[in-house]
C-alpha cells in the first residue's frame, strides 16, 4: 500500500478545499456543468460545494442526454439538489419542445425565489417561449438577455423591473397588454434591442438619467424619440426600419438634434438609410453644435450621392457640402477612428474621406471593410488617398 501517495493526495485535497469560496466558485465557473458535478466525488467536503455554486450554465452541448426531453429532466434534478442562492443562470432551450415549456416556467419561479441577478436565455428553435409572470418577481435581477421570447401580461404582479442595468433582447415580442412602464423603474445602463416587436406603447423615460449604451437594430414599434432625453449616452448603434422619427410638434430628428441631445456620444454606428433621414434637414449648413466627444464613427451601407435627391448644375448638394472644408471647422475634433463598409470609390466617398482626414486632428485610422471596388481601380484609389492632407500625423489608412 502506498501510504505516502495517499497522504499526498489528501494533502492536495485539503489545500484545494481550504481555498476561499470565491476562488472555488471561479474554478467551477470555468468547468462545463457535467465536470463541475463530478467534483462532488472528490471528497466528502467537495460534495456540497458544487451543489451550492451560485452560477449555473445549462447548455445541451455540455450535458449528455439520450433524448431532448432528458435535458429538462436533468435541469430539474440540478435545481432540486441546489443549495443556496442562484445569482447567475444561463440556459439554452433551443432543443426544448414547447410541450416542456411548463418545466421552464417552474425554473423561472424557483430562480425568482433565490436571488437571481443575471439571466440569459437562448432560443434558436422555431417556437417562441412565453415568459411566465414569475419573471417580474426577480426583484434583484440586474442583467437580462433573451432570445425568441414573448412578454405577456403579468398575473398578480407589478409587471415592471426595478433593478435592471443591462438588457439585451433579440427577436422578443411584447403583447399589447404588457404594462407600458415595464422598464420605467429600471436604472438601465445598457439597452440592446434587435428585431423586437410590439414595443410601440412602451415607456423608456425612466432610463434617461443612466442609459449610456443603446443598440436599436431593425425593431418594429421602437421610436428613436423615446431616447432623446438620455443625455448620458456615449455609444449608439442605429439600424432602424424605414420610418421618420419626430421629436414632437412636427419637428423631425436630424443630425443636429441628435448630437444636441446626446452631447457625450463617443461611439456612433449609423446605417445608410437612417443617416439619409438625419441629414436631410441639415446637409446645406454646418452643424450648430460641436461634437467634442465622438471618437469612433461607423457608417454602414451608405450611398453618398443619394443622401439628398436635389441636383443643381450636375453636382449634388452632398458634393457641394463635402467640398467646403469650412463646414467641418473643429466640429469632430476628437474623432479617432472611421470605419467604412461597402466602399465603392465614388467621388462623394473620396471627398468624404478627404474631409475627415483634413478636419480631425485626433484621427488614428480610417478603415475600409467589405470593399466593393474593382481590382483594376484599387491602385488609383490608393494613390489618391495617400496624398490627401491629414490633420493628424497618426492617421493611418487601412484599405
Amino acid at each position: 500500500m502506498d501510504i505516502s501517495g495517499n497522504s499526498k493526495r489528501r494533502a492536495m485535497d485539503d489545500k484545494l478545499i481550504n481555498l476561499p469560496m470565491d476562488v472555488l466558485n471561479c474554478i467551477l465557473d470555468h468547468l462545463p456543468i457535467r465536470d463541475a458535478a463530478r467534483t462532488s466525488v472528490l471528497s466528502r467536503k467537495w460534495r456540497y460545494i458544487w451543489a451550492g455554486h451560485p452560477n449555473l450554465v445549462l447548455d445541451p452541448k455540455n450535458i449528455v442526454t439520450v433524448t431532448k426531453n432528458d435535458f429538462v429532466g436533468i435541469g430539474n434534478e440540478i435545481l432540486l439538489q441546489h443549495i443556496g442562492p442562484i445569482l447567475t443562470f444561463h440556459v439554452d432551450i433551443s432543443d426544448v419542445h414547447m410541450s416542456q415549456y411548463p418545466n421552464i416556467d417552474r425554473w423561472i419561479l424557483y430562480l425568482s425565489r433565490n436571488g437571481l441577478r443575471k439571466l440569459r436565455m437562448k432560443n434558436s428553435g422555431v417556437s417562441l417561449y412565453a415568459l411566465p409572470s414569475y419573471i417580474f418577481l426577480c426583484e434583484e435581477l440586474k442583467h437580462l438577455a433573451l432570445t425568441k421570447c414573448i412578454f405577456k401580461p403579468p398575473c398578480g404582479t407589478t409587471g415592471s423591473f426595478h433593478s435592471l442595468k443591462q438588457i439585451s433582447l433579440n427577436q422578443v415580442a411584447f403583447k399589447p397588454e404588457v404594462s407600458a412602464s415595464i422598464f420605467t423603474a429600471s436604472k438601465l445602463e445598457t439597452l440592446c434591442l434587435v428585431k423586437c416587436s410590439g414595443m410601440d406603447h412602451l415607456n423608456f423615460d425612466g432610463c434617461s438619467p443612466s442609459l449610456s449604451s443603446l443598440v436599436l437594430y431593425m425593431n418594429h414599434g421602437v421610436k428613436l424619440r423615446c431616447f432623446m432625453n438620455c443625455k448620458s449616452i456615449t455609444s449608439a448603434k442605429l439600424v432602424l426600419p424605414m420610418e421618420v422619427n419626430y421629436l414632437g410638434l412636427g419637428k423631425r430628428i436630424n443630425l443636429a438634434s441628435l448630437f444636441e441631445h446626446w452631447p457625450l456620444i463617443s461611439n456612433l454606428f449609423l446605417d445608410g438609410y437612417h443617416l439619409k433621414l438625419l441629414a436631410a434637414d441639415s446637409i446645406t449648413s454646418a452643424l450648430p453644435v460641436k461634437v467634442d466627444h465622438l471618437r469612433d464613427l461607423t457608417l454602414y451601407g451608405i450611398s453618398f450621392t443619394d443622401l439628398v435627391p436635389t441636383v443643381t448644375a450636375g453636382n449634388s448638394l452632398v458634393l457641394q457640402y463635402l467640398q467646403e472644408r469650412s463646414r467641418m471647422s473643429e466640429e469632430i475634433n476628437s474623432l479617432q477612428a472611421l470605419n467604412m463598409r461597402y466602399f465603392q470609390g465614388s467621388r462623394a466617398e473620396m471627398l468624404f474621406v478627404k474631409l475627415i482626414l483634413a478636419c480631425c486632428p485626433a484621427l488614428e485610422r480610417v478603415s475600409f471593410v467589405d470593399k466593393r471596388v474593382e481590382a483594376s481601380e484599387v491602385c488609383n484609389i490608393l494613390k489618391e488617398l495617400v496624398v490627401f492632407p491629414r490633420a493628424s500625423r497618426k492617421a493611418q489608412i487601412i484599405f
